[in-house]
């Protein structure tokens, strides 16, 4: 199935940025959604030497905090999930100028929650994203969520991604080609890898001999600023859409362009595959029964159809699990 958006309007007024930041984020959403959706995860995570082998519950870990951050990513989960409601109501995206930061922080705090449990101590936002993608580059997660991207801008890496980099449009994008999807995995990494160099760059700020600022870096400089920047991954690129949200793209999402539906579907779908993840390295280290009891109360409390599907799915990994070593 092919996605070549074009653009068509009675608007004649509406600046071209705003358009094409529609449009884009439309197609980066659905080959993310797509490239997560449609992988075996649960095959994946069945097949991790980390999580068959050295997983395990840290002697320093928080059971408060895990429960809180669990919590905390659940709620959140489900506010996101009522963004669906009001698009749909009034036919307009504006919403998505916090479902956004809903769908990072929905993630931040089931990745938090996963390192209180293992006992990772990292917590400010550049730590935790930072440890998680080095836990990608390790193996220590499943191959499909595990894309990132490594180096400076002028000799970039790719990780997991795998395919022909192909010489098309932004827009265009055909699920039913990997190289497709993988196209525009690699141009969202990318661009996000980029603005995250330039921060980090001005972070350390580094001094001539003079002390002066230095005005331009050379590329033992930025080999230096991307060794303490880490890994890029897509919890990087949903930390850069969150701030956009907030700040940079609230004229885009006013945009009659924005399809707001298939953002938020396709970024509900992203979140759920992502905390299937690492809820299900949770409810190994903490035993299933453990977990199935905190979901359920929260179940009671707060309705949340992804987290109702996931933990079947996570009981069934459990139980394949338990069924290859007996």
């Amino acid at each position: 199935m092919n996605f070549v958006f074009g653009y068509q309007s009675d608007n004649v007024e509406e600046p071209n940025e705003f358009m094409f930041r529609a449009k884009i984020n439309k197609v980066q959403f659905k080959a993310l959604g797509h490239h997560l959706g449609k992988a075996d995860l649960e095959n994946e995570i069945l097949n991790n030497k980390y999580y068959l082998d050295k997983l395990s519950l840290a002697a320093n870990h928080s059971n408060i905090e895990m429960v809180q951050w669990l919590k905390n990513s659940w709620n959140t989960e489900s506010v996101l999930a009522q963004n669906l409601k009001i698009v749909e109501n009034t036919n307009q995206a504006f919403c998505m100028q916090w479902a956004f930061p809903q769908a990072y922080y929905a993630v931040f705090g089931n990745i938090l929650a996963l390192f209180k449990a293992i006992g990772c101590t990292e917590s400010s936002h550049t730590a935790v994203l930072k440890k998680y993608a080095k836990m990608m580059i390790e193996k220590k997660l499943p191959e499909t969520i595990s894309i990132c991207c490594t180096g400076t801008k002028r000799n970039l890496s790719y990780h997991n991604i795998d395919g022909i980099v192909q010489d098309t449009g932004p827009f265009e994008l055909n699920l039913g080609s990997t190289d497709s999807i993988n196209n525009q995995l690699r141009t969202f990494l990318r661009s996000t890898r980029e603005l995250r160099l330039k921060e980090k760059a001005i972070a350390m700020n580094f001094k001539t001999q003079k002390g002066e600022k230095r005005k331009k870096l050379s590329d033992g400089h930025w080999i230096q600023v991307s060794e303490k920047l880490g890994p890029t991954s897509m919890i990087d690129f949903l930390y850069r859409k969150r701030i956009k949200g907030n700040y940079q793209d609230i004229d885009t999402y006013n945009s009659p362009e924005f399809d707001g539906i298939s953002v938020l579907n396709d970024l509900i779908c992203i979140i759920d595959r992502i905390n299937l993840v690492n809820e299900s390295y949770i409810s190994k280290v903490i035993e299933f029964d453990t977990y199935q009891a905190m979901v359920t109360t929260q179940l009671h409390k707060v309705k949340n159809e992804k987290l109702s599907n996931r933990i079947k799915t996570i009981e069934e990994i459990e139980n394949a699990q338990s069924s290859n070593w007996n």
